[in-house]
This record gives structure tokens, sequence and C-alpha cells, in this order.
């Protein structure tokens, strides 16, 4: 029996960062990128349509909507998707405050392709146990 395909959705204002991530994930076994978006607005308009991933990769700032404010809107309209923030800030109280508001991991820009491979198979762990993943 062969596990289950774990799709996904990245999310950056970044277009060539975005498309970066999706060539890398493509490239690891079991894993599909179902969609891209450029801002936590263009996220939710395709949630909206029943396009759900098991877990999202978003970057923390972005226009319109940013990262923390779509991970609030995620905990309360879409629980069981897993969100992992990729950003270039390393604070503690910053990584912190994102857990408690509902993230699932926390990824640097500069994280190997191990490091990105690791963190989603944590998610999507936690998505079929319905635990919470420390961050």
């Amino acid at each position: 029996m062969t596990p289950a395909t774990i799709r996904l959705a990245v999310v950056d204002d970044h277009i060539l960062f975005r498309k970066g991530l999706r060539a890398l994930i493509s490239g690891f076994p079991g894993m599909e990128v179902l969609f891209e978006a450029g801002d936590g607005e263009e996220l939710l308009q395709r949630l909206d349509q029943g396009n759900l991933p098991e877990v999202i990769l978003m970057d923390l700032q972005m226009p319109n909507l940013d990262g923390l404010q779509t991970v609030r809107l995620l905990r309360a309209q879409y629980p069981r998707i897993r969100v992992i923030i990729i950003s270039m800030h390393d604070e503690p109280e910053l990584i912190e405050n994102l857990k408690v508001e509902g993230a699932h991991g926390y990824l640097l820009k500069n994280a190997s392709p191990e490091e990105v491979r690791g963190a989603i198979l944590a998610a999507a762990a936690t998505h079929e146990s319905r635990t919470v993943l420390t961050v």
C-alpha cells in the first residue's frame, strides 16, 4: 500500500521564490503542490473554491493579508489545514506568537531542502493525528 500524497499550497508575494519552492517540493516523492497564491486573500479565495491542501507553506510578510492575519483566519475557517510559515525573521518572540496563533511550523527562507521536506512531513503527520506540532 502506497502512502497518500501530501497536497500543498505555496503562498508568497514573490513569484520567483514561489516558483522555486514549488519546483523543490515537486521533486519530493509523495508531495504535490495544488496551487500557488500571492497573498492571504488569494489563498482564501482558492480554499473557498474547495481546493483544500493538507499543508500550506506561507510567507509571513505579504500585501493585503499577511501570514499572521491569514493564520488566524485559517485556524477559524479551516482548522484541519496545517500551516508552515516561511520567513527571513528569526526572532523567538515572533515564532512563539505564530505558534500561539495556530502555525504548525516555522522555516527560515535559507532552510535546506531537507529541512523543508522534514517540516512538511511533520506538519502532515499532525494533520493525520490531529495533534499540535511544537514550532
